[in-house]
């Protein structure tokens, strides 16, 4: 690991974290006021690099300068490439087992996901599981009420936050959410047609994208938020 500051503190902070730091320091605010901005496992870290690479009030205008020079070097900008899910070895470009893997170890602020099927031999069972438990990180899951077996997902998770489709006021059956996709950090987004399943994983014929946009990925976490108590409920 490097020994300077500011490639240490560079590396920690995620483009999220350096933006949000940035503008409270911009508009007046206090380090420790910047600070609320990142999560409370990883704000002790973040206030040693601070301090350690003289990132702060004392040197407002150079702080805000360095913070946005690392928001912008660990900007995840638009690309998109293409994920497929086909028999034996066929998929030549990307593979969705190993792409939703990746993306999850990778995680370190947040995971959010969602799934119409999720079984427990999907390869996302143990994943998730293995990422809730990591500090700092947090993983929410919404899932069909009826075929996302969102019961057993929140026992097979205990610290991860589960959601399932509700019934609306005069509905007979709950809301279907067919909706299949992995956003990670707010920066990253995989969307497919695959559902959490090992046939949809590694059998079938499935064609998914990954997207890098900070936009798109705070857009679907700030929608999915907004529909808690209207479209989904938390499984207790």
């Amino acid at each position: 690991m490097s020994t300077d500051p500011h490639t240490e503190l560079g590396a920690f902070l995620t483009a999220y974290e350096a933006q949000r730091l940035a503008t409270v320091l911009q508009a007046g605010g206090t380090t420790g006021q910047a600070l609320k901005e990142v999560h409370a496992a990883r704000r002790s870290e973040v206030k040693r690099l601070l301090t350690a690479a003289k990132v702060g009030v004392e040197h407002r205008d150079n702080s805000v300068a360095v913070l946005r020079a690392i928001a912008g070097a660990r900007a995840v900008r638009t690309a998109i490439t293409p994920v497929w899910t086909m028999p034996g070895v066929e998929a030549t470009t990307g593979r969705l087992t190993s792409e939703a893997q990746r993306i999850i170890d990778d995680a370190r602020m947040s995971i959010v996901c969602s799934s119409f099927n999720f079984t427990p031999h999907s390869g996302m069972w143990p994943a998730l599981k293995n990422a809730a438990a990591r500090p700092g990180l947090s993983v929410t899951v919404y899932l069909d009420a009826h075929a996302g077996s969102p019961a057993a997902v929140a026992a097979h998770l205990p610290k991860a936050t589960v959601f399932r489709t509700l019934t609306p006021p005069g509905g007979r059956h709950p809301l279907v959410s067919h909706a299949k996709f992995i956003v990670v950090d707010r920066a990253v987004i995989l969307l497919t047609s695959a559902n959490f399943s090992y046939s949809a994983e590694t059998n079938n014929i499935e064609l998914g994208l990954l997207a890098h946009d900070t936009n798109l990925a705070t857009s679907i976490e700030t929608l999915m938020r907004s529909k808690h108590g209207i479209l989904y409920e938390q499984v207790r």
